[in-house]
């Protein structure tokens, strides 16, 4: 490390400073309160001048309170300044300054503050209190704002990438790690748990490419959980695999795992409705029956994984338990967003320009959604390959029609 200069070179997160955000209940006490309605007013389910589409959901709101603070962070620790009231944030040297010191000094990328401004816009220009500010400057700053150039993204986004043959793979080599410290004499029951914890976890991930929110939030008590087993009934559209017709016939009071989501708590507001699988129908009953009761050791939980503590796991626990596995095995730190592509990709291989499909398996709610994200991966090659490929099955008609 030291011959190629590598012990010079630290990450940037360790040369900045503490946080800089303020906590929201550390600021001035009508700063506070306006925030708070704000909040609430974006999250209510209606809202007199707010758009049909622009109620957001909890987890979004604490992202928008997040933007709020920082900014606000921004002005009373690095400039200085005291607010009194959201006017005094919202103002253009406020913000201007914050976009500099956080791209200049903190190397954040232009994107990121596109998005997280950009809520903060939609938030305010519809709120009755403040509709009628003066928004052009915003608008200004965010069109001016440095956006990564889309070859650099994907050329950064390609390191991390594994094929979908490889994420495959990796499941059954926990499993094989699993089971070699099975046979140890000085075995450790509660680590050979977590291990297959999160070998079921990268096994779903291959299988079902949620978004990990929804993995980890899954629930399987509670007034409404979202992973049960229950007779499919009569009235439900649910494409049914082949397996489950031939039990029904077999059965009708057959019971099977069925998944729910409402669309509050789907990033794209679909209601989910689906049968689980049948790969991970004994994966899912073998952790049930043997591996879960282990990790909650007495403890109660709803949700179907849980961490050390028992509790539900969080955004970068599971992330942990994706890029862990796949840099050990692969030398590769992958993320489970980047599964979802190797899914995507390894299903349009095999099933070519059938984005259908591809949308309701990644839960898109447009179908635009997934050809502007995949079909990127087809390109003028891809036409030429297709009429190749059309005039070769035109010769081999001509030749058996002779």
């Amino acid at each position: 490390l030291h011959s190629v200069g590598w012990t010079a070179l630290n990450p940037p997160y360790l040369n900045h400073p503490k946080k800089f955000a303020v906590p929201l209940e550390q600021l001035e006490p009508r700063l506070r309160e306006e925030l708070t309605a704000l909040l609430k007013w974006k999250q209510v389910e209606f809202a007199l001048h707010r758009p049909k589409k622009a109620r957001i959901r909890a987890i979004t709101a604490q992202r928008l309170q997040y933007t709020f603070t920082q900014l606000a962070g921004f002005a009373i620790s690095v400039l200085g300044l005291r607010l009194t009231c959201l006017a005094d944030l919202i103002q253009e040297a406020i913000v201007g300054a914050y976009f500099e010191w956080a791209i200049n000094e903190r190397r954040v990328k232009g994107a990121s503050l596109l998005g997280r401004f950009g809520a903060l816009y939609a938030a305010l220009r519809y709120h009755p209190s403040y509709r009628n500010w003066d928004y052009s400057w915003l608008v200004s700053l965010m069109r001016g704002l440095p956006i990564e150039d889309e070859t650099e993204r994907k050329k950064r986004k390609a390191l991390k990438f594994l094929d979908y043959e490889t994420i495959e793979s990796i499941p059954n080599k926990m499993k094989q790690e699993r089971e070699r410290r099975i046979r140890q004499t000085n075995r450790n029951d509660w680590r050979i748990a977590h291990l297959a914890k999160e070998e079921f976890i990268f096994r779903w991930f291959s299988v079902l490419p949620w978004r990990q929110r929804n993995l980890r939030e899954c629930r399987l008590s509670g007034p409404s959980p979202n992973l049960f087993k229950a007779k499919i009934p009569p009235f439900a559209q649910l494409d049914k695999p082949s397996w489950v017709v031939e039990e029904e016939a077999r059965n009708p009071e057959a019971e099977f795992w069925l998944i729910s989501f409402t669309p509050t708590e789907v990033k794209t507001k679909m209601a989910i409705d689906l049968i689980l699988p049948k790969q991970l129908v004994w994966p899912l009953e073998q952790y049930l029956a043997e591996v879960r009761p282990h990790l909650l050791n007495g403890r109660k939980a709803d949700t179907l994984f849980v961490n050390r503590n028992g509790q539900p796991m969080r955004g970068d626990q599971v992330g942990a338990v994706i890029g862990t596995w796949s840099l050990r095995y692969f030398a590769v730190r992958t993320t489970p967003h980047l599964i979802r592509d190797s899914v995507a990709c390894a299903f349009l291989k095999s099933h070519p320009r059938d984005y259908l499909n591809l949308s309701k398996l990644l839960w898109h709610r447009n179908i635009q959604t997934t050809i502007r994200i995949y079909g990127s991966g087809f390109n003028e090659s891809s036409g030429v390959l297709a009429m190749e490929s059309w005039l070769d099955e035109r010769e081999t008609e001509k030749r058996n029609k002779q």
